[in-house]
């Protein structure tokens, strides 16, 4: 869940604190300080508490997925709070929401030197990422536009339609006014976008339509690069989400955002 960029915690909370802060600084910027930790000693803490509104996270370096093997009890948190709205990645802003008690966290001292604090367990916890329609359309229609510009189309008014399939999956359409030459062709880009039970988010089934030949042209251009996002992951977390077990977990797109929903603990 945190890196720190040093082979043991320290002791004190504040300075516990700064240690997770430069950590969090190797691939999220924000103008404030970040990090809060309270009370207690290294062993048993109070709060772990981490405000990331306003900040940045930089999409190509954040951390690996976490290895947890041979990781050893490290300390106890009564509670571990981390949010933040807006959070900024990929050009869009989102809200993230994480909320955990009684939190069981394992070390694990990497070949670099850095530690990781894993999240091994907890009692109870609830886990929430919201983006409106119009932030999750901005963010689509970057993406289509720099695909397409690659063969010299132009795209541009973007209108997305999401509808559910399933309780953790929606089906989306995004239709855009393509412009190649002076010609001006309507294409549509579908696919379906899925949250796994770690809270990654992947897209499949990408399909380009248009009518016309000068649309079959432009979707013909686009669809090679499609296959590129369907190889991708993109997680929803703010942070590594260590070892928890995601449940219930549920994708709304109703009132003009998309809001992903889910729990875990021993509860």
């Amino acid at each position: 869940m945190f890196i720190l960029p040093r082979n043991e915690i320290p002791e004190a909370p504040d300075a516990l604190a700064r240690a997770i802060e430069e950590g969090l600084r190797s691939f999220i910027s924000r103008p404030e300080k970040m990090v809060a930790v309270g009370g207690g000693d290294a062993s048993a803490l109070d709060s772990i508490a981490v405000d990331l509104s306003g900040a940045t996270i930089d999409h190509h370096h954040r951390p690996p997925p976490l290895d947890p093997s041979e990781a050893i009890p490290a300390m106890v948190v009564r509670h571990i709070y981390v949010s933040g709205e807006p959070i900024s990645i990929l050009g869009g802003d989102f809200g993230f929401q994480f909320e955990a008690s009684n939190v069981e966290l394992y070390q694990k001292v990497q070949p670099e030197g850095k530690l990781l604090l894993i999240m091994y367990r907890a009692q109870d916890g609830n886990i929430r990422f919201e983006i409106s329609r119009s932030a999750a359309e901005s963010m689509i229609m970057k993406g289509a536009s720099k695909l397409a510009e690659k063969e010299g189309v132009v795209v541009d008014n973007a209108q997305l339609e999401l509808t559910p399939r399933g309780p953790r999956a929606l089906d989306g359409k995004l239709t855009v006014s393509a412009h190649k030459f002076i010609f001006h062709p309507a294409l549509s880009l579908a696919g379906t976008f899925a949250v796994s039970d770690d809270l990654v988010a992947t897209v499949s089934n990408l399909k380009c339509h248009g009518k016309g030949p000068i649309a079959a042209l432009a979707c013909a251009a686009i669809t090679p690069s499609l296959s590129k996002i369907e190889r991708r992951a993109f997680p929803l977390s703010a942070l590594p989400l260590g070892e928890i077990q995601l449940r219930d977990l549920t994708i709304d797109a109703a009132n003009e955002k998309i809001v992903v929903r889910a729990r875990f603990g021993s509860l």
